[in-house]
């Protein structure tokens, strides 16, 4: 084998091994995220306090209530986030709630709460 071959081999050796290193590394994420009865919304150990969010954007259904609570319109939501977030999202984040309000409204007290001893 001349020199060019075996270049040629390790260049393409090395680029396998970075595709496969990237499908570990999405593999790993994926195997972080708890996922829910919902396909947006999620639970990562040590994320937000396990509460549940957003996938890959980090917003907490709590976040998307308050909002909610405070009149701000789904569509007024993904403007606000800039497009980050979509309406498919925001309605799942609130359909979780409706599935789990006593859960959401425990986590929004304690937040209330938080933010009260902290002043």
């Amino acid at each position: 084998m001349n020199t060019l071959t075996t270049s040629h081999y390790l260049s393409e050796i090395t680029q396998e091994l970075k595709q496969l290193h990237q499908s570990v590394e999405r593999v790993e994420q994926e195997i972080l995220h708890v996922l829910t009865e919902h396909p947006y919304i999620v639970r990562i150990p040590g994320v937000k306090g396990g509460e549940p969010i957003i996938k890959d954007k980090g917003v907490t259904v709590r976040t998307v209530i308050a909002l909610t609570r405070q009149g701000v319109s789904p569509e007024q939501m993904v403007d606000d986030y800039d497009g980050v977030l979509t309406l498919a999202e925001i309605y799942d984040a609130l359909s979780f709630y409706y599935d789990h309000q006593n859960e959401i409204e425990q986590y929004i007290a304690e937040h209330r709460a938080a933010l009260t001893l902290a002043e």
